[in-house]
């Protein structure tokens, strides 16, 4: 047997564990040596076998509030009335608490009522209620110690056996310094945006200018040549246009310009456009005529635009594209799937961050902004985007919209 002391544990834990790898907490209790008691005999009942329950049941619980009292994250056990039951030792050094001061005390009393503001009462005493988790909430708190911070929230109900009663578990992720290089990232973006937009201009007047020139003059060298610098300024272009649709949506002026429009044409559209110009691929389509959305016609259409181009793009060895668009009464669904490399599961939780690109060996250019770009217009539509994968087996991305009812 060897014996091993977890770290910022309340309590001197003294683990015994088995030397072999992957015991189980019940496994290294049976394990040990327990004297059998013949003093005390229940009839029917094996009282060395409750004894060994209750050892199973203390150092489990031993075992769990050492891991607790590890964790970085500063972490908050609440009872239904949101009272402090209990908290790690993250918790008390970041907001500068004890114990005396914190446990059987609501969470809205300490760090001098700090924590008594609207959205944090909201989300515990309404959608926690109703819900069994709450994730990733962005709140802004601030502490008379530590200055104001940005936590994002996340909360768990749970059930403890031994008074049978429920319990919150409420962990809380300080992203202040993220959320501040993320401005100053926002604002350098915007910035250069700005100033590379001039330019450019100036520069694609020219080559057309001189492209109309080498046409005149009937050199074909020199068009080729130019065709070529054409294709990059609009690449160019497309990135600027990239950074400033970023830049509008993390300063919130991303504006809808929303109108009522057949969707169903506006996909026929679009893929036509991609007919011409990505023939490496057929696009094969099923949709519904006569389905309506009130939204902004040219933000869905780089939604769709934005899509249909990575499906190409991620399965360069395929030869279809498939697209469908369904509807209910209530809401319209559109998926692309593809026939490519696939995402694994863990990327699949990142698709749609700003920045974030699918790891591949084939040297694939982008930005990661497309789908970060589309997520956000279909979210301020009031819809919802999501990817199922396989990996070496293609990708499905699908997008809801409200669908436009005339009453």
């Amino acid at each position: 047997m060897s014996k091993e002391r977890l770290p910022y544990s309340r309590k001197s834990v003294i683990i015994n564990r088995p030397k072999q790898s992957g015991a189980s907490v019940k496994a290294a209790v049976q394990k040990r040596h327990i004297k059998i008691d013949h003093s005390s005999i229940i009839p029917g009942v094996d009282v060395n076998d409750l004894k060994r329950s209750l050892d199973i049941l203390k150092y489990a619980l031993d075992y769990s509030e050492a891991i607790v009292d590890t964790v970085r994250l500063p972490l908050v056990v609440l009872n239904k009335k949101l009272q402090v039951l209990t908290a790690n030792k993250s918790f008390y050094d970041t907001f500068k608490l004890t114990p005396k001061k914190t446990e059987n005390k609501l969470i809205y009393m300490l760090n001098s009522r700090a924590w008594n503001i609207p959205k944090l009462r909201h989300l515990l005493e309404k959608i926690l209620v109703k819900n069994t988790h709450f994730e990733n909430f962005e709140l802004d708190i601030n502490f008379p110690h530590i200055g104001k911070r940005i936590m994002l929230l996340n909360a768990r109900k749970t059930y403890r056996q031994v008074n049978n009663t429920e319990a919150i578990l409420l962990a809380l992720d300080d992203v202040t310094v993220e959320r501040q290089l993320e401005k100053q990232k926002d604002h350098f973006i915007g910035m250069v945006s700005h100033e590379l937009i001039t330019p450019l201009t100036v520069i694609k007047l020219f080559s057309q200018q001189f492209e109309k020139y080498l046409v005149d003059k009937k050199d074909k060298e020199g068009f080729f040549y130019i065709s070529k610098i054409a294709g990059q300024i609009e690449r160019l272009e497309q990135l600027m246009a990239s950074f400033t649709k970023v830049y509008s949506i993390q300063t919130g002026n991303l504006k809808l310009q929303r109108k009522i429009f057949n969707l169903n044409e506006l996909i026929k559209l679009v893929i036509s456009d991609f007919r011409f110009t990505a023939k490496s691929h057929t696009i094969f389509y099923k949709g519904q005529s006569g389905v309506f959305v009130y939204a902004d016609k040219e933000r869905i259409s780089q939604t769709l635009i934005n899509l249909i181009s990575n499906a190409i793009k991620y399965s360069p060895d395929a030869k279809k594209i498939n697209i469908l668009m369904k509807s209910n009464p209530k809401e319209v669904t559109v998926s692309v799937k593809d026939f490519g490399f696939g995402i694994n599961k863990e990327e699949q939780k990142k698709v749609f961050e700003r920045f974030f690109r699918v790891e591949d060996k084939n040297n694939i250019s982008g930005l990661g902004l497309g789908l970060y770009i589309s997520f956000e217009i279909i979210k301020r539509h009031m819809g919802k985007i999501w990817v199922k994968s396989v990996k070496d087996k293609g990708s499905t991305f699908t997008f809801t919209l409200p669908r436009y009812v005339n009453q």
